[in-house]
């Protein structure tokens, strides 16, 4: 796993385990909350699961074994996704999903989403589609499992889906970078190089700092 990879996994674990926390994207832009304090274990064991994560899961099926619950849950998808096993880790995450449905639904939606990247990185694109479904069965209008559901759509070849979910975050959401280079893939593969130009350049000028014309 790269180092941006971690701090982005990281950074999704802070905001899942605040109170009420949420998605990523939910956090006002001008007032971000503060990262919640983890548990010393917990903090232990995810920084186990990113430098040695054979030994991060071993420790975490213990810890589940005596009683850790989510947190345990939580670390031990961490290592495996580092470990390679993206299917493990995905179905680590599933199992959060449903912990988490009735008691906070936004998290549950995150740990959808998550299970849904874990199961696309392991190239199993038809349970990703279904783990995406879930998370919009719970919210609909949640940017990162449109954005995950039309990359589904866009490995079947489906460019014109793909655009449509694409286009519902980029109309609440103009600027959101990941959904602009999705849709310019989307264009390009459609050989629309006009609007494959315009949607990759938007978004290359935001990551610098930039601002839409």
């Amino acid at each position: 796993m790269t180092a941006v990879n971690r701090v982005i996994a990281l950074a999704a674990v802070f905001i899942l385990l605040a109170p009420g926390g949420g998605h990523c994207h939910a956090a006002p832009k001008t007032a971000p909350a503060p990262a919640p304090i983890l548990s010393p274990r917990l903090q232990r064991c995810l920084q186990r699961a990113d430098d040695l994560p054979d030994i991060a899961a071993a420790e975490s099926e213990a810890w589940i074994r005596s009683g850790g619950g989510n947190d345990a849950h939580l670390c031990r998808a961490f290592a495996q996704s580092n470990r390679g096993m993206h299917e493990d880790a995905a179905r680590e995450f599933w199992y959060l999903a449903a912990a988490y449905k009735k008691k906070d639904p936004a998290r549950a939606v995150q740990m959808h989403d998550m299970a849904g990247r874990e199961f696309m990185r392991a190239q199993d694109y038809k349970n990703a589609d279904r783990q995406y479904a879930r998370a919009m069965a719970i919210d609909p209008r949640d940017s990162d499992a449109l954005i995950g559901q039309a990359e589904t759509r866009m490995q079947s070849e489906h460019y014109w889906d793909a655009i449509s979910d694409l286009n519902r975050v980029l109309k609440t959401d103009p600027d959101n970078i990941e959904a602009l280079r999705q849709r310019g893939r989307a264009w390009a593969e459609l050989g629309d190089d006009r609007d494959a130009r315009e949607d990759l350049m938007r978004a290359a000028n935001l990551e610098g700092g930039g601002k839409t014309p």
